[in-house]
């Protein structure tokens, strides 16, 4: 495999996927470059011709994980009309993609801020930041055709259900994903579900 003419976007992704891998087997304290390239099977220096850096190869695959969170629910987002069910139907289908990847996004990116490096906490940040915010504007269009109580304080709830989304992703990942995440998933969304409806 090493000296395989690879697109600069597959390799790219080769290398990202290998860095992801390797996160969840060793921790990111581990990750090297070195270890990236066998992972990839290429040469360390076929790896800088792509990435600058460890630090930056981290900060493009927290890039791809909150393109990734983001698409999850992207649909529900741009329907005109999002019934308090559309946001049910589109949260389930955002909990089988995360039980698809294994839950690997939330356990990376806490991995990622292991590390301490406060560009990368930033970049972290960011990208949670951007994902709650796609749950606030689903709940917001619930609002605004009164399926969701118009007196709630939506920064809150979003947040409230990444915690709940995010926490249970994590339980389950910690258990070696000994239950089934979408039965768990559907007792927590009833009971939010209740405290949001009018």
């Amino acid at each position: 495999m090493v000296g395989e003419r690879k697109s600069t976007g597959q390799r790219q992704k080769q290398i990202i996927d290998a860095a992801r891998k390797l996160i969840i087997a060793n921790g990111s304290e581990h990750i090297t470059i070195k270890g990236i390239a066998e992972e990839v099977g290429i040469s360390e220096a076929a790896i800088y011709r792509h990435f600058k850096s460890k630090k930056d190869i981290l900060g493009f695959l927290i890039d791809h994980i909150e393109q990734n969170l983001g698409r999850d629910i992207s649909k529900a987002s741009s329907s005109k009309y999002t019934s308090i069910n559309t946001i049910d139907k589109e949260l389930r289908s955002h909990i089988s993609a995360i039980e698809q990847r294994k839950g690997i996004s939330f356990q990376v990116i806490a991995e990622i801020i292991s590390l301490g490096d406060k560009d990368l906490n930033n970049k972290s940040t960011n990208a949670i930041n951007t994902y709650i915010a796609n749950l606030k504007d689903l709940l917001a269009r619930g609002v605004g055709t009164k399926e969701i109580r118009t007196d709630i304080n939506l920064d809150a709830a979003a947040t409230l259900l990444f915690c709940m989304i995010q926490g249970l992703v994590n339980r389950w990942a910690l258990s070696n994903y000994s239950f089934n995440l979408e039965k768990e998933y559907l007792l927590l969304w009833n009971i939010f579900r209740e405290a949001i409806k009018p």
